[in-house]
């Protein structure tokens, strides 16, 4: 007698006998004692995890001989369950097909035509179609009308690989079910039972090895202990095996990866020379450490003692220990490396140098700051000196290019906290710092400034306004003022003119300036922008006119465009006789009770009465509404 393989020699026999798809046998069984038989079955899951074992026992106990009607557990003995538990080709009314050879529209219409025959002897005509996804399309067209309305006699099932290429037509007309991947307890409880019934002695490392190796198949774990026991006898270890299926020991995992937490490129490249001199291969060695960063990325957010861990207990004790020395985001940046990395080698030429620039790769992402930090850093460095007659005039906040930039908008800027940074900034702020310095200052450039200019083209982040003391400026007097900054990311935050001498105060009044600013925008119509200045808060701060308005800061880059900034500082210059900006900033106004009264035009009375009507009072209660624009009545 030939010599039968382990995976065929122990194959299920009984629904009881099948491992991992518990889901499945019960719904099954459930379903004959019921008598609730469908004329369809998918069964569509992993390689080697039973689709056809189940097919076949369904078949059996659908035609068992030992009751009048279909059983939930076959017999096994009888002449029905015995041909198709040898697959014989003689079974009369079980036809089994290999849908990859026979695929066509021509071997669907012969299957069609001996449906519509009654069984020989059995009690159901059953087809079963292997690897069913590889039916072309006008096949399973031409099938349609018999798999929905098929004779009484006739059940269809079909095991496939990829359930996604049946159409779904033919999806909709049979029940699915989804097989599962054979969890690892299972795959090694099943081997040590084989092992047992054929008088071998295996250690528990190497029945670990042929589990893990079967990756959630049964036949792969089996084929691999039928090819292990055909090289070593009836003894086998778990160096054994590993020499034998090529696996690289874990602890070498544990050592890249230990080499990698100190920053060792050194050390990595030996352990690979050391693995590829002993003949390893880089495409298997990068597919086990893939393998190794999933399980150890998994232990590291669910613990070692996760289900979501398909390994032996000495193998979630070593992930573990890798675990603890990285942070979840270090791990997930090492899977998505080494994945890289297992594609380039798979796949490309000089795969030793492939492997070991990936290596190197997860080595110099240990240098990497996260994110957070470098905004943090950024902010520490770019902040001023906190005092005025600060002795180091390189830490001085330097002038920003698009202060000098006609007709830009004044931004504002963020108040200035004392700089813990250290002095010498990183290379991207001394470029930026080299690139965007001002016209005519290059020979009073500050040494390595903390702050760098802001790019002349970077949008500022909105933030109130606070008026902050400058350092000593390190440009001549002829120069422009001083400018402070704050820098985010390498794009400046806010930039703002210092505050002018004091004694530039002395020659003008807030009050004649706001009051010809709201003329000038009642004039021009502007109403609901004249009303938000009239409530706001106005300030004198040195050479500008600050006013602090209960708006939103991007409805005033709205509604504050250049051509009222024009118009606006046009008038306050004029009322002030000399040269003013006017600022809005969105804030909270303080109350105005004290503000002394002026005589509003004709826009200015209508917006009042608009605001006291019933009306509009009840709708900026119930919804908050603003008044955008007021339309005069007329005759």
């Amino acid at each position: 007698m030939s010599y039968t393989v382990l995976a065929r020699k122990y194959r299920p026999q009984k629904f009881a006998d099948v491992i991992g798809q518990e889901h499945v046998t019960r719904t099954l069984k459930n379903a004959l004692e019921q008598q609730r038989i469908a004329h369809g079955y998918i069964f569509s899951g992993h390689r080697g995890i039973g689709k056809t074992t189940i097919a076949r026992i369904l078949a059996m106990a659908l035609n068992c001989k030992s009751s009048d009607r279909p059983v939930a557990e076959p017999c096994g003995v009888c002449e029905s369950c015995r041909e198709i538990r040898e697959g014989s080709v003689g079974a009369m009314d079980v036809i089994e097909i290999d849908a990859a050879t026979n695929r066509g529209i021509e071997e669907v219409r012969g299957l069609i035509a001996t449906a519509t025959a009654e069984p020989a002897r059995d009690r159901y005509r059953i087809f079963i179609l292997d690897e069913a996804h590889q039916v072309t399309d006008a096949a399973f067209n031409a099938l349609l009308k018999t798999l929905e309305e098929p004779p009484e006699w006739v059940v269809f099932m079909m095991a496939t690989t990829q359930p996604e290429d049946i159409p779904q037509t033919i999806r909709s007309r049979c029940q699915h079910f989804s097989f599962h991947a054979v969890k690892f307890d299972d795959i090694t409880m099943q081997l040590r039972n084989i092992s047992q019934a054929e008088g071998l002695t295996v250690d528990d490392g190497a029945l670990a090895m042929l589990a893990e190796a079967g990756d959630g198949s049964m036949r792969d774990a089996l084929s691999i202990m039928d090819q292990a026991i055909a090289c070593c006898g009836t003894t086998l270890t778990e160096e054994v095996v590993r020499g034998l299926i090529g696996s690289v020991p874990s602890d070498v995992m544990e050592q890249v990866l230990g080499a990698v937490s100190r920053n060792s490129s050194e050390d990595v490249l030996r352990i690979v020379d050391k693995l590829l001199v002993e003949g390893q291969s880089p495409t298997h060695f990068a597919r086990q450490m893939v393998r190794f960063l999933r399980n150890t990325l998994v232990a590291k957010v669910a613990g070692g003692e996760s289900s979501l861990l398909q390994i032996s207990s000495d193998e979630k004790a070593r992930v573990e220990r890798v675990a603890a020395m990285f942070g979840e985001e270090d791990l997930t940046r090492f899977l998505q490396i080494m994945l890289r990395t297992h594609g380039d080698v798979s796949y490309k030429q000089e795969q030793r140098f492939h492997l070991e620039l990936g290596l190197l790769k997860m080595v110099h992402a240990q240098r990497l700051l996260p994110l957070e930090q470098l905004l943090s850093s950024a902010k520490l460095e770019a902040a001023p000196a906190p005092t005025s007659g600060s002795a180091n005039p390189a830490r001085s906040a330097a002038p920003s290019p698009s202060a000098h930039r006609p007709g830009s908008s004044p931004q504002p800027y963020r108040p200035s906290t004392p700089s813990t940074a250290p002095s010498r900034p990183s290379p991207f702020e001394a470029d930026r710092s080299r690139k965007f310095t001002p016209p005519g200052s290059s020979g009073n450039k500050p040494e390595m400034s903390a702050a760098p200019s802001a790019p002349p083209f970077a949008r500022p982040t909105a933030s109130p306004y606070v008026p902050t003391p400058v350092s000593a400026s390190p440009f001549p007097a002829a120069s422009a003022p001083a400018r402070a900054q704050a820098v985010e990311m390498g794009a400046a935050v806010a930039v703002q003119q210092a505050p002018a001498p004091a004694e530039a105060n002395a020659d003008w009044s807030i009050d004649a300036v706001r009051e010809a600013v709201l003329s000038e925008f009642e004039s021009a119509g502007q109403i609901t922008l004249a009303g938000k200045l009239e409530e706001g808060d106005w300030k004198a701060e040195g050479a500008q006119a600050t006013v602090v308005v209960a708006m939103s800061q991007p409805m005033i880059d709205m509604s504050y465009g250049a051509e009222l900034r024009r118009s606006a500082n046009a008038a306050a210059s004029k009322a002030a006789n000399t040269s003013l900006r006017v600022v809005l900033v969105s804030g909270t106004p303080a109350t105005q009770d004290s503000r002394p009264a002026r005589q509003r035009s004709s826009g200015g009375n209508l917006r009042a009465r608009a605001l006291e009507e019933p009306v509009v009072k009840r709708m900026q209660e119930k919804f908050g509404a603003e008044i955008r624009s007021i339309i005069e009545p007329r005759d």
